[in-house]
């Protein structure tokens, strides 16, 4: 049961103690593509709405910000944690089944701190990268809580980035990963693949 308020545009969710942004308020947001029960926290901030797709059943908790020039690609069922931050330059692509958990950083752009220029938000031109590059999140991969994602890291399906951890290459499908830097810790279970054909089974015959 989802139960609207007239006035504030948001929608309170039953058992999550928050208040979500309605679907009135989201399809004026202009989105360049928006799915079926997407669920954006009323505290999140989401600059240029035209370069993010959404698909279904996504949902972006409290305090999230994405600042993200080169645009997000959301799949279904994708889950962002409070207060994570996606931004930079450059795209990202999040497949279906994904979860970040709270407090990751997504960076598409590496600032450059050697002093040899001026890198500020607030002076003109004085946004100066060091490295720009896509990340992408293939289905079913997780970024653990409190970890950093940064330019050219690239999630194969299945992969997991444990809690306060940094990566920036390529990970191996159903692997997990760990560490400053994250290195390659063990090999992950397969079985959330059967559940995915039962879950999405379910829903076709909801409908």
């Amino acid at each position: 049961m989802k139960v609207y308020y007239r006035n504030s545009g948001v929608v309170a969710v039953p058992g999550l103690n928050s208040a979500f942004l309605s679907r009135d308020v989201l399809e004026n947001l202009g989105f360049a593509r928006l799915g079926e029960d997407v669920l954006i926290h009323s505290t999140a901030v989401i600059v240029d709405c035209g370069k993010i797709s959404l698909g279904s059943r996504v949902r972006i908790d409290p305090f999230v910000i994405i600042s993200n020039r080169g645009g997000v690609e959301f799949g279904n069922n994708v889950h962002i944690g409070g207060h994570s931050v996606l931004a930079g330059h450059a795209a990202v692509r999040i497949e279906d089944f994904v979860g970040i958990s709270h407090y990751v950083g997504i960076y598409t752009s590496n600032e450059d701190l050697s002093g040899r220029t001026l890198s500020h938000p607030t002076v003109p031109g004085g946004d100066k990268t060091t490295r720009t590059a896509s990340i992408s999140f293939g289905r079913h991969s997780f970024v653990g809580a409190g970890s950093m994602v940064l330019p050219g890291a690239r999630f194969a399906e299945g992969s997991v980035l444990g809690a306060m951890s940094r990566i920036s290459r390529p990970m191996r499908p159903w692997t997990i990963y760990a560490g400053i830097p994250a290195r390659r810790l063990l090999e992950r279970r397969q079985d959330v693949l059967a559940e995915e054909q039962k879950y999405l089974a379910s829903l076709k015959a909801l409908r």
